[in-house]
């Protein structure tokens, strides 16, 4: 073949012509081993906010819309209960019983510290009686030495006579003018005036010991008892003691009747009228209950989307799943809207959706066993997307609509 026959502009038509087929034939090879997905659509967190009590609700009509966006906190509305509560007849016995406690014990303490306080003027009585008393005690014990004092004053005195008759008889018996025995017997008077000299000095050194124990507080005498004020001061410090303690315990039970007071008076509250508040931010989604109407416990009242927690549910052929892996990449766009687009990562890979029920102890076959069916088998692929920036609330942040979703192959993945 003559190649110099050929024209230039033919060989290159036939070079473009070739490389656009190589090229279509490459991305269609690509296109048809990739992974799309059967039906995807974006999910959401949906949380139900619930009637707390039975009773008629009422709602915040300015801020109850569809697809408003509720900060957490935000109060829904009430709920005033119209129907018998067998609660709230409890808590009503419940808060009268303890009313009634709180007034008998707030009495017995009214009446401890009446008896605390006659006992503290008694004892003040008293102890200005004691300290009446111990004066009158002191200047007895001074004035005993007094007289103690003047007691061996004359006595010294009549020592010393004695003592000068004894010894002039005595001169007197040696002389021969008086008889011995005579002068014996002044000799015994004198020693018998040293004697109770002597006597009456112990009792005054004694009288003084006494003067100092009564300084004190104290007692000497063994036979000596408390007086009276003394002694009721004792017994009403005693007293005092065993009554300040019956206050103590006393005030201990009142704060723990005034606690559960408040808590049973809080419950009865809630139990016949209460809030209704937004438990997280949120996009209401749905509105299941109007207002005035009679609601049960327990019963969903409105949801709310949470549009910070979004993701997209994409089901594949169960025989392609094996060729994703979790953490492969994955192109989104909106149904019939190319323009939008997200990209995101593979997060759960789960087989046998809507086919078998995992977890149950004793199963059953599948229907289409049963029937002889052949149904295609689909697994569930859970996809994190990068939304790059907040959706909006007043079209429900997307939540429900349909994506085609277009898995990127990459090293990670079996093909």
């Amino acid at each position: 073949m003559n190649l110099k026959a050929i024209p230039l502009g033919k060989i290159i038509l036939s070079i473009l012509f070739f490389t656009c087929l190589a090229i279509f034939g490459n991305r269609l090879r690509r296109d048809f081993s990739q992974v799309h997905s059967a039906q995807a659509f974006i999910n959401g967190e949906i949380t139900s906010v619930r009637a707390s009590i039975p009773g008629e609700l009422e709602l915040k009509s300015e801020k109850i819309k569809l697809s408003k966006q509720l900060e957490k906190g935000t109060q829904i509305g009430t709920i005033k209960s119209t129907v018998e509560n067998p609660r709230v007849s409890v808590l009503r016995i419940d808060k009268q019983q303890l009313e009634t406690r709180l007034q008998d014990v707030q009495q017995q303490i009214s009446g401890v510290k009446q008896q605390i306080q006659n006992r503290n003027k008694l004892m003040n009585l008293f102890k200005q009686q004691s300290v009446s008393q111990r004066m009158l005690q002191l200047k007895y014990a001074h004035q005993e030495i007094k007289q103690f004092e003047g007691e061996i004053a004359r006595e010294q005195a009549r020592k010393k006579v004695a003592q000068r008759d004894a010894q002039r008889f005595a001169s007197l018996a040696k002389e021969g003018v008086e008889t011995v025995s005579r002068a014996e017997n002044k000799i015994a008077e004198a020693q018998q005036a040293s004697a109770v000299v002597k006597e009456a000095q112990s009792r005054i050194e004694l009288a003084k010991l006494n003067l100092e124990a009564t300084k004190a507080g104290l007692q000497l005498e063994i036979n000596r008892t408390l007086s009276y004020p003394e002694t009721r001061v004792l017994e009403l410090d005693t007293e005092l003691i065993d009554l300040k303690q019956q206050e103590r315990n006393l005030s201990k039970q009142i704060q723990s009747i005034q606690s559960q007071l408040s808590i049973t008076s809080k419950e009865l509250q809630a139990q016949q009228s209460v809030s209704v508040l937004a438990p997280t931010t949120g996009a209401i989604w749905s509105i299941n209950s109007q207002s005035q109407e009679i609601v049960e416990a327990n019963k969903s009242i409105i949801q709310l989307l949470n549009c910070q927690n979004l993701w997209i549910e994409a089901f594949i052929n169960e025989t392609e799943a094996n060729k994703l892996v979790v953490g492969q990449e994955a192109q989104i766009n909106l149904t019939n809207s190319s323009n939008v687009q997200w990209k995101g990562r593979v997060e759960t890979i789960r087989a046998g959706t809507g086919r078998v029920e995992v977890g149950q102890y004793v199963v059953e076959p599948p229907s289409e066993i049963a029937q002889r069916q052949l149904p295609v088998q689909v697994a569930t692929v859970r996809i994190k997307v990068d939304w790059q920036k907040s959706l909006r609330s007043d079209d429900f942040c997307l939540a429900g609509r349909s994506v085609n979703v277009r898995f990127i192959e990459s090293k990670s993945s079996p093909f």
